[in-house]
């Protein structure tokens, strides 16, 4: 007997030790779960104290975003800057003016194109069939091959650069090449050459550098220009993407 009373005040201690972990892990844990009181806030998003209101912040309330506040047409205002830009097309059949012997004409497309109701893929396209400069003795007063062309025009909605495309079909090796002439308002025409050696197939050449072009806002012309009669064009894509992010692939692009 006197052995088990020497044991237990020998343990008693860290009994006592124990109870008093034990009552303090039960205070915290009963403190960290009681809810916060939540402090008055008036109209303007501001404590009773003057200070800003954490709690509407924390629970995602307008006071805790500005724009959520704002309205609709301010809302979209404020993401305007982040949008992409839409694609401008130049479409073959909606030519405003044609000048020398460039024509509008309309033919089949590349065989596996999207079938159009009625019948097989249809494309219309403009091009110089003669330009009357293979002749050995070319007519006298002949105008020059760059003077036969197609005039449209093209509204750009804000000044930005473009990663212009253009969808081309070639007769031959001496009638693959085009020329793009683009004439804006206060700025120098800008002009490039479009050439490849896929012939006989309609396919998407990038009509500039890498850098893309500048266009400014307002309304620009656009010529397609005859180099070698037998070339036809039906597409001009402006894209807002860069050429190292996106190629058309569909006739429309």
């Amino acid at each position: 007997m006197e052995q088990d009373r020497g044991s237990l005040k020998r343990a008693l201690p860290w009994l006592v030790a124990g109870g008093a972990v034990v009552l303090v892990v039960v205070a915290l844990s009963i403190s960290s779960s009681r809810p916060v009181p939540a402090q008055p806030v008036d109209a303007a998003g501001q404590q009773a104290g003057g200070g800003s209101s954490d709690v509407a912040a924390a629970a995602g309330s307008p006071a805790a975003s500005p724009a959520a506040a704002a309205s609709p047409a301010a809302a979209a205002s404020a993401w305007a800057a982040f949008r992409v830009p839409p694609d401008l097309v130049v479409r073959a059949e909606e030519a405003l003016e044609f000048r020398g012997r460039m024509t509008l004409e309309t033919g089949p497309d590349n065989e596996g194109g999207a079938t159009q109701p009625g019948g097989p893929p249809k494309v219309s396209y403009v091009w110089c069939e003669d330009d009357g400069r293979k002749d050995e003795e070319p007519e006298p007063g002949a105008p020059a091959a760059e003077e036969h062309a197609a005039v449209f025009e093209l509204t750009v909605p804000q000044t930005r650069t473009y990663y212009p495309w253009v969808r081309v079909w070639w007769e031959d090796s001496c009638g693959n090449s085009i020329v793009v002439r683009l004439e804006a308002e206060g700025r120098p025409p800008q002009e490039s050459v479009v050439q490849d050696g896929t012939l006989r197939w309609w396919h998407w050449l990038p009509l500039a550098g890498e850098a893309g072009l500048e266009l400014p806002q307002g309304k620009c012309r656009v010529l397609v220009r005859n180099r070698e009669d037998g070339a036809r064009l039906s597409r001009i894509l402006f894209c807002a993407k860069s050429y190292g992010v996106y190629k058309p692939e569909t006739p429309e692009g």
